[in-house]
């Protein structure tokens, strides 16, 4: 990784942060403002198409770009099974959403935890304190804390605030009029949460306490990180919360990782063209972002009359993102496998 390739990382880590920060002092200095519909779904609004959608638009180059020919050259693209299997995945989501809504919605925050710690454990291990050890323990542990931070986390730091809007899909869903989290489930919860991140946090800090400055730096940078995220989802209102993250860290680091993954961007950002190789990654992944906004429509046109009020687009809204998630992070887990990103040696994951 060449000096403009640095710069570019820290320079999206100092966007996530950016984004982080001024989610939680926006929420400590004016809450009522953070509360309102408007700031809570501005995130979402201005993020989903540029980079939310985008980020797992070129699930099909993926495989080309990761699996040379016989000439050594990339294919660029999947072939016909690929797409069967991927349409197959997000049809196997919508029908469990049509069949049991209750397994559906389990499930997909429990895909989308995992994902998002994934993501992060990529990170570390491509720019992070995990790119400096053997040790697939800490990798474990990062994977729990960072998967529990954005989906458990503010479940239980805001089980009122939840209950309101939870209700609302619980009645839609399920014929239920109330829905709560009884308080011996959230005293669990919170000591898991408390668990994992104090475990990934002093593994983190053994690690730098045995190794080098650069690795007792790292270390410090996963840390902060995790502490971070505790108070972004702790301390913001959830929608909001999710928002800032799901755009401004999970997409957009996910984006650098294709940006670095496809020859053509890659050389773009080595040359310090960064731009440029933002422009192209979005025109390629136009096509695939609008299949993805048809489907949408689809599911709307397909409940058709059902569909009166802004909870029942929510609710197209989760079913198409879950059905989006599901296979977008079987591809993930293949990208890390082919990359070693939970291989033993550290080395591996330097590769593309």
């Amino acid at each position: 990784m060449n000096i403009v390739t640095q710069r570019l990382v820290r320079f999206v880590v100092c966007l996530s942060w950016a984004a982080s920060l001024g989610g939680i002092v926006l929420a400590l200095v004016a809450p009522d403002v953070a509360r309102l519909a408007i700031v809570q779904w501005s995130p979402w609004l201005l993020g989903l198409f540029a980079l939310g959608i985008p980020h797992g638009a070129l699930d099909h180059r993926v495989g080309g770009d990761l699996a040379p020919t016989a000439n050594d050259r990339p294919a660029r693209s999947s072939g016909p099974l690929f797409y069967v299997a991927y349409l197959a995945a997000a049809g196997l989501v919508v029908l469990v959403w049509w069949v049991s809504p209750m397994v559906a919605s389990v499930g997909f925050l429990a895909v989308a935890a995992v994902h998002f710690g994934q993501g992060d454990v990529y990170w570390s291990r491509r720019f992070g304190l995990a790119a400096r050890t053997d040790s697939v323990g800490y990798r474990m542990a990062l994977l729990v804390a960072r998967s529990a931070l954005p989906i458990a986390w503010p479940i239980l730091a805001f089980p009122g605030e939840l209950a309101g809007a939870a209700s609302v899909l619980a009645s839609r869903l399920y014929g239920r009029a109330s829905w709560s989290i009884p308080p011996q489930a959230i005293t669990v919860g919170l000591i898991l949460v408390v668990t994992a991140v104090g475990l990934q946090v002093s593994w983190a800090a053994w690690l730098g306490f045995r190794g080098d400055r650069l690795t007792r730096w790292l270390a410090c940078g996963d840390i902060a990180e995790t502490m971070l995220l505790v108070a972004l989802f702790g301390l913001v209102p959830p929608v909001l919360a999710l928002g800032l993250y799901f755009n401004a860290w999970h997409s957009l680091r996910h984006v650098i990782r294709l940006l670095l993954l496809d020859g053509s961007t890659q050389k773009l950002v080595e040359s310090g063209r960064w731009i440029d190789a933002f422009v192209a990654f979005q025109k390629q992944s136009l096509p695939m972002t609008c299949g993805a906004c048809a489907l949408l429509i689809g599911l709307g046109l397909v409940m058709g009359r059902s569909v009166v009020s802004i909870v029942d687009l929510g609710l197209v809204a989760l079913v198409t993102l879950s059905a989006l998630t599901l296979p977008h992070f079987l591809v993930v887990i293949w990208m890390d496998r082919r990359q070693g990103i939970w291989s033993p040696s550290p080395d591996q994951s330097q590769g593309s």
